[in-house]
């Protein structure tokens, strides 16, 4: 008989949730480990099936500029390896930030011992080495913008760099369904306070975009029609659970609606409300 004892877990966040369910999704379906957005150039046409090449750009991308003389590298927010995989393929001498254990394992399953995880938040990393070069790859709207320049400056080496890529808020105007991401004002506000120069800041929106429009389709049409499967199946079969839930629940139901199956989430409002951006930043000691 097997064992159907019940281990008490502690509670897992939604974030780590959804970057598990994008690691299976990704492994599955293209035997890839990327769990960031893919960087979309005009030879690569914009569908599902070239994700994986989009997401390898993506990487190139960064490894791009990464500065001449850079031998060590934090890659903070590591997700399933991918990254630190290349850059060590590359000769890179490469750590990695990990606070999510499901894909800390993975990491490890594919890294071995090229690379030391440290599995714990950005912001409660403590160890005596620096690098060269800190990476905050679509990791950097996770963590406290208040203290990760702080924390960073502690790992850097002297003339050492910092490189983000990731997106941030914009001031427009009107109601956005798109979440994440720190207020870009107050990205540059907060960048003052330390003596850190920027070197690289480029703008890359409109190659990233593209992902949102392969996440609105497959909600439109996947993810509205397996919901609605669901209600029609509960309120035929289940009539009074289904009114129960529709009372109980109905301010829940409606934000999903009008979250995922608006079709708000384009690509269009991601280029309004969003900017995607790879800043380089070298840090100036005093």
């Amino acid at each position: 008989m097997g064992d159907n004892t019940r281990v008490c877990r502690k509670p897992v966040d939604s974030k780590e949730v959804g970057l598990a369910f994008g690691l299976i999704f990704g492994k599955y379906f293209f035997n890839s480990h990327h769990l960031h957005y893919g960087y979309w150039t005009d030879d690569v046409p914009v569908s599902i099936t070239n994700l994986p090449r989009a997401q390898e750009q993506y990487s190139d991308f960064i490894i791009s500029h990464i500065p001449l003389g850079v031998k060590t590298i934090l890659d903070v927010g590591c997700g399933a390896g991918a990254l630190a995989r290349k850059l060590t393929g590359k000769q890179y001498r490469v750590d990695a930030v990990s606070p999510c254990a499901i894909l800390a394992a993975e990491a490890r399953s594919i890294l071995g011992d090229k690379c030391h995880i440290y599995e714990t938040k950005f912001e409660q990393l403590d160890t005596d080495k620096k690098y060269d070069l800190i990476i905050f790859s679509e990791s950097f709207q996770y963590i406290d913008i208040g203290r990760v320049f702080e924390q960073a400056l502690r790992f850097l080496n002297k003339g050492g760099h910092i490189l983000i890529c990731d997106f941030f808020k914009t001031e427009a105007k009107g109601e956005s369904s798109l979440g994440g991401g720190h207020r870009l004002t107050e990205f540059y506000e907060t960048l003052k306070r330390y003596p850190l120069i920027v070197a690289t800041d480029i703008d890359i929106t409109k190659q990233t975009a593209p992902n949102i429009a392969l996440v609105d389709d497959m909600l439109q049409n996947f993810g509205r029609p397996v919901w609605n499967l669901l209600f029609d199946y509960v309120g035929g079969r289940h009539p009074l659970l289904f009114k129960l839930i529709n009372w109980k629940l109905k301010k829940k139901i409606e934000k999903i609606n009008r979250k995922y199956f608006s079709g708000s989430r384009n690509s269009q409002n991601f280029q309004l409300f969003k900017s995607y951006r790879l800043v380089l930043c070298k840090s100036n000691p005093i």
